[in-house]
């Protein structure tokens, strides 16, 4: 159940990096001659060092906990039991994305329809509803996982 929890946050945390990467890059963007000049904001350089960190601490992990090379993923299963949990679990996932990617569409559409006269940025909108949306799923994914794994 650790390696599941584990793999579940760093993954959240991977989302969440790249959703404020791609949401907040510069601080500070200007004009010059020759282009456009920026300042980088924090994100881009916390989603370098979550791939540098993410895999040094999992390897440290996995050789605390005895964790197996071959299932690396959390989608893994080693007996009958762990493989109907992993099966409720990403029914449930999916279910929170294909409900949650409709209510995005709807979101941005809306977004689309209203924006004519208000300063409202379709791209982060999109942006941070599609990271939160990864985030719920994996989060469902995990909540779940432990809930059938301690039945």
């Amino acid at each position: 159940m650790k390696k599941i929890v584990f793999q579940c946050v760093g993954n959240a945390l991977l989302f969440t990096l790249i959703g404020l990467a791609f949401l907040f890059p510069f601080s500070e963007i200007t004009q010059i001659e020759m282009g456009f000049q920026g300042n980088i904001t924090i994100f881009p350089y916390l989603l370098i060092a979550y791939f540098i960190a993410y895999p040094i601490i999992h390897y440290i992990f996995t050789k605390k906990y005895h964790w197996g090379k071959i299932d690396n993923s959390e989608l893994t299963y080693s007996d009958e039991r762990e493989k109907i949990i992993v099966a409720e679990s990403t029914k449930i996932a999916y279910l929170m994305l294909v409900g949650g990617l409709i209510i995005t569409i709807a979101v941005i559409l809306k977004f689309f329809s209203l924006s004519t006269g208000m300063n409202i940025s379709t791209y982060s909108v999109s942006i941070a509803l599609l990271t939160v949306l990864l985030d719920i799923a994996t989060i469902s994914y995990c909540v779940k996982w432990c809930c059938e794994y301690n039945k």
